[in-house]
């Protein structure tokens, strides 16, 4: 588990005596001790009995410091020129004070932590933000089924679900949208439609604005400037941000439920977001298959 330090991130020795030591491999070797990079670990006191060091990182994981406070004055009572001595300790305030732990509690902290951050992030994976898209929903000309639909699935499956009225096609509105859900701490962010080929369509666009390295395979590809098509293909995307993934759906409610179970299942297999969007792809694009194939009066094999 992984801590934030809070911006307290000082740590003082007391009962610390040094002759000729030299302070920058002091703090490599604290460095190493915490398991951090040499250059994040600096002496920036020193008097006649103790020294303070500076830790420059925001966050540190349970086992680079919890209950490390003998194996830190080993280390440093083996350096020439330090001697500690019988009162020796090491202060620190915030989150860096589970460092004075003796062995047993630094277990017991780590397990009811573990436990507390599983729990934590079981509840947030279930927390769901659904996002309709497109004009003709907003304005009421088509019904909106994907919403109920996905809140009923999502419910089922022990999730909290909390929808949004619909977003206007515009790439900021729906990037100001997703961002504020992240925030908020939702496990997964789902937009329906708006992935089309049209000028239109810009959910994938809006993804991609949030999220740089969200995965955007293609379901078809078109000929740019053919007919109604301003972009080459239809596409979904999929990003993960910490605990929570983003899905840009179609719009179409048939493929919406086709999606859906995939979706239900990341929920506990956290996938990566590759092969979830690969899995998502694989299913609209032999859908797109079939339905080519039918309106051509060919059976489709995929």
């Amino acid at each position: 588990m992984e801590y934030s330090l809070l911006n307290k991130t000082e740590i003082r020795f007391t009962d610390i005596y040094l002759h000729d030591c030299d302070l920058t491999q002091l703090a490599q070797t604290v460095a190493s001790v915490l398991q951090l990079p040499r250059d994040r670990v600096f002496v920036i006191d020193v008097r006649e009995d103790h020294i303070a060091l500076d830790l420059l990182v925001h966050s540190m994981k349970d086992d680079q410091f919890i209950g490390k406070k003998q194996e830190l004055l080993d280390a440093i009572r083996s350096l020439p020129g330090v001697t500690l001595g019988p009162d020796a300790d090491i202060h620190s305030e915030g989150v860096l004070g589970m460092i004075a732990l003796s062995p047993i509690e630094a277990k017991q902290v780590v397990e009811k932590s573990t436990l507390i951050g599983e729990e934590i992030q079981n509840r947030v994976r279930r927390r769901v933000k659904v996002f309709p898209t497109g004009f003709e929903v907003a304005k009421g000309m088509i019904e909106d089924a994907n919403t109920p639909y996905l809140v009923e699935r999502f419910t089922e499956a022990g999730c909290k679900v909390q929808t949004h009225r619909p977003l206007a096609d515009d790439v900021d509105e729906i990037a100001g949208a997703l961002r504020q859900a992240l925030d908020q701490g939702f496990g997964l962010i789902v937009t329906t439609g708006g992935v089309g080929a049209e000028d239109k369509d810009c959910t994938v666009e809006a993804l991609l604005k949030v999220c740089p390295e969200a995965v955007t395979p293609y379901i078809v590809k078109f000929t740019r400037g053919h007919g109604r098509h301003v972009k080459d293909g239809i596409r979904i995307g999929v990003a993960k941000e910490g605990l929570t993934y983003l899905v840009t759906l179609p719009g179409p409610h048939d493929e919406v439920r086709l999606c859906t179970d995939v979706l239900v299942e990341s929920i506990d297999l956290q996938p990566e977001p590759e092969v979830l969007a690969e899995r998502l792809a694989g299913l609209l694009r032999q859908r797109w298959m079939k339905t080519v194939a039918h309106q051509h009066g060919h059976h489709s094999t995929s």
